[in-house]
């Protein structure tokens, strides 16, 4: 009791130091820092003077309810692998820091050092990531110093997620790299979609023989995305996309090496029969192994984009289209229910692509589809992907309040349009959607993706698209060097090709 009387003592001395008294740091400095912050805290005030975190340094931390050995043991360890020095860190418990907001903090660096005072474990976490960004090395030391500064900052959307493809192309490093730097700039999903590459054990064939991941290796990923509070979601296309490979290759991960099993699929393989009682059979097996895998996440994608063949076989199309679709997504979402997941889809497939109300949106249904949404179940969540396609500086987005207002929860999701990601996620704030699920596919290369994919859109969800101003390093890509550096810094030995965002510098196949 008397321990925690003193750090309680020792927290409110900290506080009790008036930044009011200090000079505000130049606009010039000012800017530097606010660029290197990404996502952008919701206040910063940075004045005059610095301070030096050493080993005989103390950081006071605060939550609302006391923190678990365990908790407390994860963040001495987070900040010896930041700033590889190993100060005191104090703990104690501040019932009022309840009023910080979801995953809220407010971070005091002042002549007495570094208070941190979180709303819970997550909230600490989130700041001591702000905190390594604006670190700098001691020139003729072994300690970081930090501008004397005020942070308060919180989410703004709490499902904040990421969608990355596992392609034949992508080694385990690549894919560590990328959970990795999802988590630096916050987001708390990540939907990873293995194209022809997962190794399943119930039906081995449906993957590329040499192209399939090392199990061990990808159960690692998986387990560092939950011990960082990155839930891990599996996706797997219960209708198109069947071949798991880019349409444009006409590449087929099964059908190629296994003809004889056809009859799961349409007639040109693209998407899944919706009448065979073998694919849905398959499917419940795959769906059933992978998530388990993925350590049961509470959320499940069903893909279900860009059907083409919907419908087509024999079987198929004897039927009334809508009821089938519908009792095919139901028949699914019921099953991963039966195993706590929530399950996720596309959304384009329900839209009339004729309708006058969606001329600058993706919609690539028609008129009889479009009418799915009155009877496919709401327990299912709408993966709304607008891609700015036919309007690059595109600020309105209807389809999301469409969803919406057909009684679904709703996933905005851009992709590589820094507007667009902009505004999408301004669209889920404003319209309390469920969140957003930024896109990256086969474009995750060269600074400029990279900038959108996680610094910009990392930072448009957790501020819901609070717009940024004064971006001159960050545009340039300078602000990556140091963030991606951080992250391959914490994966240790990593090969030449892993580093920076591109895996060689000359060579004609690059795409820039």
């Amino acid at each position: 009791m008397k321990r925690f009387i003193c750090l309680l003592i020792c927290v409110g001395s900290f506080l009790s130091v008036s930044f009011a008294e200090q000079k505000l740091a130049d606009e010039k400095t000012t800017s530097f820092v606010l660029q290197r912050m990404s996502p952008r805290p919701k206040e910063v005030k940075v004045f005059d003077g610095y301070y030096t975190l050493n080993e005989k340094s103390t950081i006071a931390i605060s939550t609302t309810d006391a923190l678990t050995s365990s908790q407390e043991d994860i963040i001495r360890d987070t900040i010896k692998q930041y700033w590889r020095i190993s100060p005191n860190v104090s703990f104690a418990k501040n019932p009022d820091n309840a009023k910080l907001g979801d995953e809220g903090s407010e971070t005091n660096i002042n002549t007495n050092g570094i208070a941190i005072a979180g709303k819970d474990f997550i909230a600490v976490r989130q700041a001591l990531k702000t905190l390594r960004q604006v670190a700098e090395s001691e020139r003729d030391g072994t300690g970081q110093v930090f501008l004397q500064m005020k942070v308060k900052d919180w989410a703004t959307l709490k499902f904040r997620g990421i969608h990355i493809c596992i392609f034949p192309e992508n080694t385990l490093e690549d894919i560590e790299k990328y959970v990795r730097l999802a988590s630096y700039y916050k987001y708390n999903y990540v939907v990873l979609e293995p194209w022809g590459t997962f190794p399943f054990k119930s039906h081995p064939e449906f993957a590329f023989a040499s192209k399939k991941l090392d199990r061990k290796g990808l159960k690692k990923i998986i387990d560092y995305c939950w011990s960082v509070g990155l839930t891990p979601i599996p996706q797997l296309s219960i209708l198109g996309h069947a071949t798991q490979c880019r349409v444009s290759t006409a590449k087929h991960a099964v059908l190629t090496k296994h003809p004889n099993l056809e009859h799961i699929y349409e007639p040109l393989g693209w998407s899944y029969c919706m009448s065979s009682e073998k694919t849905e059979a398959v499917l419940k097996d795959l769906l059933t192994e992978i998530h388990e895998f993925f350590g049961k996440p509470p959320f499940f994608h069903l893909g279900c984009d860009e059907a083409y063949d919907k419908g087509t076989c024999y079987k198929c199309r004897a039927k009334p289209i809508v009821p089938l679709f519908v009792n095919h997504l139901k028949k699914f979402s019921d099953f991963m229910r039966t195993k706590g997941a929530r399950s996720i889809i596309w959304h384009d497939m329900l839209l009339d692509r004729e309708d006058p109300r969606w001329k600058k949106d993706v919609a690539m249904g028609d008129a009889e589809m479009a009418k799915a949404v009155k009877t496919l179940t709401k327990d299912i969540i709408i993966a709304d992907w607008q891609y700015s396609y036919r309007d690059k500086k595109q600020t309105r987005f209807e389809t999301p309040r469409h969803f919406k207002k057909e009684g679904f929860d709703v996933l905005v999701c851009p992709w590589e349009v820094n507007i667009g990601i902009t505004a999408l996620a301004q669209t889920a704030k404003e319209e309390n959607l469920f969140g957003i699920l930024e896109t990256t596919w086969h474009h995750v290369w060269g600074n400029s993706h990279y900038f959108s994919f996680f610094y910009h859109a990392g930072d448009m969800a957790w501020n819901g698209g609070r717009p940024r101003v004064d971006e001159k390093f960050a545009r340039q890509g300078l602000v990556l060097i140091p963030h991606i550096r951080h992250v391959l810094n914490d994966m240790g030995k990593t090969s030449y090709e892993a580093t920076g965002t591109s895996d060689l510098q000359i060579n004609n196949s690059i795409k820039h």
